[in-house]
């Protein structure tokens, strides 16, 4: 990491610090402010989160997991929707690796019905895209614990998950195309690990 990219980070990082000392009464506020308080997380982590650096995409991946943990997954996905079909790329990616945590620490099946509607139903190839980029970092984050632990909680919802991604295979949008068999190459590898 460069000098630079360690003064911003350290200044999320102590911004986010004061924002988690909000934790353990974050219910206890205003909905809206809770939102606000949540989305400023977001977008302070979302440098941390899709960095290359392990420790701090640990530090971003934990930050995010706490908050999901507080707020619920009503809040997450409200605060996080507005940013699927966002034209800046760099801002959908963010949000995919978000959501995919929030799915990881939360369970599958509770953004399931979200994952359905932004790919089936989105019209916008952004969100389609990034819908399948939610799918394809559940199941790469999924991957990386199965093989840490021995136990694959992402094979219950293989199914389901491919079900989401298989029509995206014929997507009118190339990139939206090429993210789905991305996904679902790591699905099927996912699929063939005996544990």
């Amino acid at each position: 990491m460069d000098q630079l990219d360690e003064q911003t980070m350290q200044m999320a990082e102590e911004q986010i610090a004061l924002e988690r000392k909000k934790l353990p009464s974050l219910n206890l506020l205003p909905e809206e402010e809770r939102k606000r308080i949540v989305h400023r997380v977001i977008i302070l982590t979302t440098p941390m989160i899709i960095h290359e650096d392990n420790n701090l995409r640990a530090r971003g991946t934990e930050i995010i997991s706490d908050f999901s943990k507080t707020v619920g997954i009503a809040t997450m996905i409200d605060v996080m929707r507005r940013d699927i079909d966002d034209m800046d790329e760099y801002v959908r990616n963010g949000a995919a690796v978000c959501f995919s945590i929030v799915a990881s620490t939360l369970g599958i099946p509770a953004i399931l019905p979200l994952l359905r509607e932004i790919c089936h139903n989105m019209k916008p190839w952004q969100a389609r895209h990034t819908g399948i980029m939610i799918v394809h970092k559940i199941t790469i984050i999924m991957r990386s614990t199965a093989l840490l632990v021995g136990s694959n909680a992402i094979q219950p919802h293989l199914v389901s998950l491919m079900e989401i991604i298989e029509p995206r295979l014929k997507d009118e949008t190339k990139k939206v195309r090429t993210i789905a068999t991305l996904a679902m190459d790591v699905l099927t590898e996912v699929a063939a690990i005996r544990y």
